[in-house]
């Protein structure tokens, strides 16, 4: 029996999204009936050894697991046992702190969204080809369970033809960004706004449903049309914003994508995304970024789906809940990470580096029609 492929990680920032990561990675992937990789923590870095102490101190690691910790970035990097280093910092320090990673040979995981704008994207995909060297933005729903059977439900053409979809991520983060005007959430120094922070979910799951690669290869911006609107915050940052794409389909039809990311509003719990097909329609229920279910509801024809007042003739749901071993869901995206080193992959089949290009593109052309641009700290290629 062949033993499972072990990543050693290295964590890069001690926030909340790095505290669910790692304890994700600490559970038996067994328990999600994964057998042929495995993970370990061998070393934490933040800002002071003193922080990165604190946060390894809380995490339930087990006997027998020591896990270094270090009070930079760099000292994290050039330790030889890590294999993959997660990158769970602010928006804001991603573009550095991916490029440090990779300039010091490190295979890279980094938090959604991988760069402030396409421009940086670009470059460190073309830095981690040159170096020849693994990367992947950390979108954890495209991994999910959930993510794998809406697609085979809407490759089944039960739904008939796909006409439209519509998706959202809508936060109502009320008093916790009014209270304080440095908060990430608002402040433009941290690439602070609902698109950036939110506005990767509806992507993802319009991206699903529209364009993923089992449909049509969207490399590059020229063939999606979009028409955008943006409100702001008092700090200039973006509200709201809300965006129609156009979709290309393989049989050369367009087909709209409508896309809204929030922190002044809450989405309502019983539908994120709606696919519109010919002969029926498929919806998903809250959360955006880890939904708990999705159903859809058939007829025989188009005629009788119009119609109105007949029952469809087919329905069906799905449930997600409980996740297997109480994990959150990153557990899945590190899997995927680990079987793309074991098997000496550059980049995820699934979570392509052309779609994460394409994602800062469109999140670009958005804020760009919103008249919305970071300080120029953030949106440089340049390091100070």
């Amino acid at each position: 029996m062949t033993s499972a492929f072990t990543t050693r990680w290295g964590i890069v920032g001690t926030g909340w999204i790095s505290t669910q990561f790692s304890s994700d990675l600490l559970v038996d992937p067994e328990s999600r009936d994964v057998k042929d990789v495995r993970h370990k923590i061998v070393a934490v870095a933040s800002r002071s050894k003193t922080v990165a102490e604190e946060f390894v101190a809380k995490l339930e690691t087990g006997a027998g697991n020591e896990i270094k910790t270090y009070g930079s970035y760099q000292e994290l990097y050039d330790d030889e046992s890590v294999d993959a280093v997660y990158i769970g910092t602010p928006h804001s320090h991603h573009y550095r702190n991916v490029f440090d990673a990779l300039t010091a040979g490190k295979n890279v995981l980094v938090e959604k969204p991988m760069t402030v704008n396409a421009d940086q994207a670009q470059a460190l995909v073309d830095l981690a080809r040159k170096k020849q060297i693994f990367l992947m933005e950390a979108v954890w729903t495209r991994f999910q369970p959930y993510s794998y059977k809406l697609q085979e439900v809407l490759k089944s053409g039960v739904i008939g033809e796909i006409r439209a979809a519509s998706s959202e991520l809508c936060v109502d983060f009320g008093e916790t960004a009014k209270k304080d005007p440095n908060h990430r959430l608002v402040n433009p120094e941290l690439a602070g706004g609902a698109l950036l922070d939110l506005g990767p979910y509806p992507w993802t799951q319009l991206y699903l449903a529209l364009g993923s690669p089992s449909k049509v290869t969207l490399d590059r911006l020229s063939p999606l049309k979009i028409a955008a609107s943006m409100t702001k915050t008092k700090s200039g940052v973006d509200a709201s914003s809300a965006a129609i794409i156009d979709f290309p389909q393989e049989d050369g039809r367009i087909v709209q994508g409508t896309l809204t990311a929030a922190q002044d509003r809450q989405s309502s719990h019983s539908r994120v995304l709606i696919v519109q097909g010919s002969t029926g329609y498929l919806e998903t229920q809250w959360p955006t970024f880890r939904p708990k279910s999705f159903s859809y509801k058939a007829w025989d024809s188009p005629e009788d789906f119009a119609e109105g007042s007949r029952e469809p003739t087919r329905s069906e749901s799905f449930e997600f809940e409980p996740r297997p071993g109480n994990i959150l869901g990153f557990a899945w995206e590190a899997d995927e990470v680990a079987r793309c080193l074991r098997d000496g992959k550059l980049e995820s089949e699934r979570m392509t580096l052309s779609e994460t290009v394409l994602m800062m593109e469109v999140f670009d052309e958005i804020r760009k029609q919103g008249e919305f641009v970071y300080p120029e700290s953030l949106e440089t290629l340049e390091f100070a």
